[in-house]
C-alpha cells in the first residue's frame, strides 16, 4: 500500500521530471529565414543579407547561395544566440553575406537546401532588383591597388602597387607598402606585407625570405589575433590583413629596389565548405577541427616590388661631430663619485634614449685630457618597439683616472643627430663635472678589460723600437744565435699574419656569399647553435626539480623548432608545427623512423607543458637523444 508520504514524494518527482523535459517538448521545429535590409539597390551598391536559422542542433555550415549571373554574395562572417523564455528555447544561428549588383536587372534568388541538425530546409526563391548606374561600373578593371582609405592607415602613409602590377588571380593578393619612399640615412621606413582575399585563406609564411640588401632591419613582432577588416578595391569586397611589419634603416644615401619576397597561402574557394571566412582566416590550429583535413590550394603569392630613393643629408648646419644619428633623441650623464684620490677611478654614465635606431648610436666623443687617463669600456643597449616605431636606449661608459691632485673638470660632451621631422640638426650636452682630487701615492690600477689609447700608442712605439734592435748586425755568437731565433719568429709571425689576411679575406667572401643567400647562412649556422643548445638541455636534464624537468622541454621545443627552421629556411612566422611536419615528410617520408621520433619529441613537450606528464628523466634522456640524431641525419642530408 502506497503511503502519504510516498505519493507526496512521486508526485514532486514526475513534476520535476515534467520541468526537465518541458523545454525539450516545447522546442520548435528547425526554420530557416532571409532577411535582407533591402530588395532595390543601384549597380555596386552593398545589399546586406542574413540568413538565420532557428531551433537547429549541432553544428551547421555556411549554406551556398547560388546566385545568378550579374550578381556577386561575399560571405562576411556568422553569429549564435541562445535564449530561454517561459520555458522555451531557442537558438538561432546568422549567417551574414553581401550582395552587389554588376549590371541592371530583376535577378532571382532561386530556392535553396540549408542543412541543420540533419534535416535539410528549403528556402522560398526571391527577386532582387538593381536599377541605374551606382558604384564601381565607371572604371574598367585593372590591376588591385591600395584602397584609399581604411582604419588601418591613412591614404597618404600607403604607397600603391605600380601600374604593371598584375597579379595571377586578383580575389587574391599581397602588397608590400612603405610610409615613406624618400628618406634620409638611418631614418626608420614602416615596411607592412598586407593580404587581400575573397576566398577562404590561410596563411602559411613565407617560402621566399625578402631581399633587403642596405638595410639594418628590425622586425615588430605580430599581435595573437592578427587584425583584420573588410575593405572594397575598385568595387570588390575583400577580407585584408596585416601579416608582417617589419622597420627597415637605410645605411646609405642611394636608390634601392625592396624585392618582397614570396608568401604562401592556402585557399577553399567553396564557401558551403567553410563556417567563416573570419573564423578560419588564418587560423594555425591545424589539429583541430575538420579545417585540416579539408582539400585546399596552395598558392604563391609575389608582391610588387618597392622603390625606396635615400638621399644625403643637407650640409647646411652639420656639426662637426655629426656621426649620422638620426631620430629624436635625449642624454643625461652622471658620475660615480665627484670626490676621489689621484689615481682613483670616476666613471661616467652617458645614456642616449629616444626614437631612432639605437643599436647605431656612436658614444660622444671625449677630448684628450692632460690631467687624465681615459679609458673606455663597453656599452648596452635596451632596444624597445613602442607601436610601429623602434626606439630605446644606449649606455656608454668612460673611465677617467685623474693624474694631479686639487680641483679637476671633466668638460661637457656633445651629441648631435639630425631630426627627419624638422629636417635640422639638434646637438645635445652633458654637464660639466667637477672633481675634488686628494693627494696621493697610491699607483694607477688599470680596470678590467679596459684600453687606453695614449698606452695603446705606447706599445706600438715600443714595439717599433725592438724591430729596429732586432735589426741590428750582432758580433758575438750568442748574438748571432739570438738573431736567428728572432728571424725565425719573425718568419713565423709573417706566415701567421699571412693566415690571418687570408682568413679574413675567406670571411669576407663568406659574408658576401651569404648575403646573397640568407638560406645558405642558416643551414651552415644551425649545427653550432644547436650544439650550444644540446650541452645546455644536458645540464638540464639530470635536475631532478619538477620546474626545472618542465623548463627542460620547454627549451627543447624551441631548440628543435629554431634548427629545423634554420636548415628548412622558414621565417618565424611560417615555422609552425604543421609546416616543419611537412617538410620533414617531404625529406624523409612518412614512414622513416625519424619522422615518428620528431613528432614523438613535440608530443613529450605539449604533455609536459601542460602538466599532462613526460617530464621523467627517462623522457627527457630519450627526447634529447632524438634531437641529436635529428641533428645528425639532417647535417648529411640538408648541407
Amino acid at each position: 500500500m502506497i503511503t502519504t508520504a510516498r505519493r507526496a514524494r512521486l508526485a514532486v518527482f514526475c513534476i520535476f521530471a515534467a520541468l526537465l523535459t518541458l523545454p525539450v517538448m516545447l522546442r520548435a521545429e528547425p526554420e530557416v529565414d532571409m532577411i535582407f535590409n533591402t530588395r532595390q539597390a543601384a549597380v555596386g551598391q552593398e545589399v546586406a543579407l542574413t540568413i538565420r536559422i532557428s531551433g537547429a542542433q549541432g553544428n551547421i555550415q555556411a549554406p551556398h547561395i547560388p546566385v545568378p549571373d550579374g550578381l556577386e554574395s561575399f560571405y562576411t562572417g556568422r553569429s549564435s544566440n541562445l535564449s530561454f523564455v517561459n520555458g522555451v528555447s531557442t537558438a538561432s544561428v546568422e549567417f551574414s553575406y553581401v550582395l552587389v549588383g554588376r549590371r541592371p536587372g530583376s535577378f532571382t534568388l532561386p530556392a535553396f537546401e540549408v542543412q541543420a541538425g540533419g534535416i535539410n530546409l528549403k528556402t522560398e526563391p526571391v527577386t532582387f532588383e538593381v536599377t541605374g548606374q551606382g558604384l564601381g561600373t565607371a572604371a574598367a578593371p585593372r590591376a588591385p591597388a591600395q584602397p584609399q582609405a581604411g582604419p588601418l592607415a591613412p591614404a597618404s602613409a600607403v604607397q600603391e602597387p605600380p601600374a604593371t602590377f598584375r597579379p595571377e588571380d586578383d580575389n587574391i593578393y599581397v602588397v608590400a607598402a612603405v610610409d615613406k619612399t624618400t628618406v634620409y640615412p638611418n631614418e626608420q621606413i614602416k615596411l607592412t606585407y598586407s593580404l587581400y582575399t575573397r576566398y577562404d585563406t590561410r596563411y602559411e609564411g613565407f617560402s621566399e625570405e625578402p631581399e633587403m640588401s642596405g638595410f639594418w632591419i628590425e622586425e615588430f613582432p605580430l599581435d595573437k589575433e592578427i587584425r583584420r577588416d573588410t575593405v572594397r578595391v575598385h568595387g570588390k569586397p575583400y577580407v585584408r590583413a596585416e601579416i608582417r611589419q617589419i622597420a627597415l634603416f637605410p645605411t646609405a644615401p642611394a636608390d634601392y629596389t625592396i624585392k618582397p619576397g614570396t608568401l604562401k597561402a592556402s585557399i577553399r574557394q567553396e564557401p558551403q565548405q567553410s563556417q567563416s571566412v573570419f573564423d578560419e582566416f588564418f587560423n594555425d590550429s591545424f589539429f583541430s577541427g575538420g579545417g585540416f583535413f579539408s582539400r585546399r590550394e596552395n598558392r604563391l603569392l609575389k608582391p610588387a616590388e618597392v622603390q625606396i630613393k635615400v638621399i644625403p643629408f643637407p650640409e647646411e648646419g652639420k656639426p662637426a661631430n655629426f656621426n649620422g644619428a638620426v631620430g629624436t633623441f635625449r642624454m643625461t650623464a652622471v658620475t660615480d663619485k665627484d670626490q676621489v684620490k689621484q689615481n682613483e677611478p670616476v666613471t661616467l654614465k652617458i645614456q642616449i634614449e629616444g626614437e631612432g635606431n639605437i643599436e647605431t648610436l656612436k658614444k660622444p666623443g671625449v677630448p684628450e685630457m692632460k690631467n687624465f687617463k681615459i679609458y673606455e669600456s663597453d656599452s648596452s643597449t635596451d632596444l624597445a618597439k613602442n607601436g610601429f616605431v623602434i626606439g630605446g636606449k644606449k649606455t656608454f661608459e668612460v673611465v677617467f683616472i685623474p693624474l694631479e691632485a686639487g680641483e679637476q673638470f671633466i668638460p661637457k660632451l656633445s651629441f648631435s643627430y639630425f631630426d627627419p621631422r624638422t629636417r635640422q640638426y639638434q646637438t645635445l650636452f652633458t654637464p660639466g663635472f667637477k672633481l675634488s682630487v686628494a693627494e696621493s701615492k697610491e699607483a694607477s690600477v688599470l680596470p678590467k678589460g679596459l684600453v687606453s689609447p695614449e698606452d695603446l700608442k705606447k706599445e706600438i712605439a715600443k714595439e717599433g723600437q725592438d724591430i729596429h734592435y732586432i735589426a741590428e748586425r750582432p758580433e758575438s755568437s750568442a748574438a748571432r744565435a739570438a738573431a736567428g731565433n728572432a728571424a725565425r719568429v719573425l718568419w713565423l709571425l709573417n706566415g701567421l699574419v699571412l693566415l690571418a689576411l687570408a682568413a679574413g679575406f675567406l670571411r669576407q667572401r663568406q659574408a658576401q656569399v651569404f648575403a646573397k643567400d640568407g638560406a645558405l647562412k642558416r643551414r651552415k649556422y644551425a649545427r653550432a647553435n644547436a650544439v650550444t643548445k644540446l650541452s645546455l638541455l644536458k645540464k638540464m636534464s639530470r635536475s631532478d626539480d619538477s620546474k626545472e624537468a618542465a623548463r627542460f622541454f620547454e627549451e627543447l621545443d624551441k631548440a628543435l623548432t629554431l634548427y629545423l627552421s634554420d636548415k628548412f629556411n622558414l621565417s618565424a612566422f611560417s615555422a609552425t608545427r604543421h609546416s616543419l611536419e611537412k617538410e620533414i615528410e617531404a625529406v624523409l617520408g612518412r614512414e622513416h623512423e625519424l619522422y615518428r621520433d620528431v613528432l614523438k619529441v613535440y608530443v613529450l613537450c605539449e604533455e609536459a607543458r601542460f602538466g599532462r606528464g613526460a617530464a621523467s628523466a627517462e623522457h627527457r634522456h630519450e627526447a634529447l637523444a632524438i634531437f641529436k640524431k635529428t641533428v645528425d641525419v639532417f647535417e648529411k642530408i640538408l648541407k
